[in-house]
């Protein structure tokens, strides 16, 4: 006995069949696709691993050689990470996006890389990295969404080190502006002091400010931080306050450290330099003034932006 189907349910009008028959066979395809097309990212992400890990190392080294290096830069992956992958959880387009405009990035940032295996600068590799990753964005995420992550390839840049070569004279103009803060502080505790450049003269000892001392590292890792600070702030007022404060705050915590451990020298001498309290008191500063930069870009938040 057959049963015929139209008289058991309400009938389907064919315009509303054919739109759930269109979603269900979108949604069959991406179930197919989508595996396919993530295998096909695992095996880019695994070939790019396998050309950066040399220079991932050499940046290792850089980031962990002291603490008046741009320590900060082992920090700034994983938030390149975390925006990624907040960005791809808060996009509601699941289908595979690619566009080829990515070879534009990664065939020169590749050429560098393979032009410093020749040269051993190790920095070219290490910029020629960073140049590849928008490439391969477009490459693996298209680009919308990598023009969503515009920041995150901007802030990727901060992680290499500024070769010393290029800002030798900003360093010597560090120096000198810490040498004078801190020869005012000194004198202000009501201790004699004299200044000839970036010495400081006192009457049991002399203190000299060299580069490790000019301020330059804290400044780096803080104007990071701003940017960083800035780009989270909905607020265009707080964002150029912040901005506009980390020079003043990085350069203040850093004479106030310069003034406070040459007074230690003067009161015992040489001898404070090799202990424990130089390098602290430089993380201590440069803590203070990132803390300072969070503080005041948080002010006046308790409501909506404008």
């Amino acid at each position: 006995m057959e049963i015929n189907a139209e008289r058991i349910g309400p009938k389907m009008n064919h315009p509303t069949a054919a739109r759930l028959a269109n979603e269900a066979g979108f949604a069959g395809r991406q179930r197919q696709g989508f595996p396919r097309g993530w295998t096909a990212h695992t095996v880019w992400i695994l070939l790019a691993i396998l050309v950066f890990a040399p220079t991932i190392y050499w940046l290792w080294q850089r980031w962990t050689m002291s603490v008046w290096h741009n320590i900060h830069g082992m920090f700034i992956p994983f938030i390149v990470a975390y925006f990624i992958r907040e960005e791809l959880r808060s996009d509601q387009i699941v289908e595979a996006e690619q566009s080829a405009w990515g070879f534009l990035f990664l065939i020169p940032g590749l050429a560098m890389i393979v032009l410093d295996s020749a040269i051993r600068t190790q920095l070219l590799s290490a910029f020629g990295m960073v140049v590849c990753l928008p490439g391969l964005s477009l490459l693996l995420l298209g680009r919308r969404r990598t023009r969503a992550l515009a920041f995150v390839w901007v802030l990727a840049f901060f992680m290499l080190p500024i070769p010393a070569a290029f800002i030798e004279r900003f360093i010597l103009l560090l120096r000198r502006i810490t040498a004078v803060g801190a020869e005012q502080v000194i004198a202000l505790l009501g201790v004699p002091v004299g200044r000839v450049d970036t010495t400081l003269f006192m009457p049991k000892n002399t203190f000299s400010i060299v580069d490790a001392c000019s301020g330059f590292s804290p400044l780096y890792a803080s104007v990071t931080l701003a940017l960083l600070l800035a780009y989270m702030n909905p607020s265009w007022p707080r964002r150029v306050v912040t901005l506009l404060a980390v020079f003043p705050i990085t350069m203040a915590c850093n004479i106030l450290r310069t003034a406070l451990l040459a007074l230690m020298v003067q009161r015992w001498g040489d001898g404070i330099m090799h202990t424990f309290l130089h390098p602290a008191s430089g993380l201590l500063m440069a803590v203070a003034g990132m803390a300072l930069l969070v503080f005041l870009s948080r002010v006046g938040m308790r409501g909506p932006a404008t």
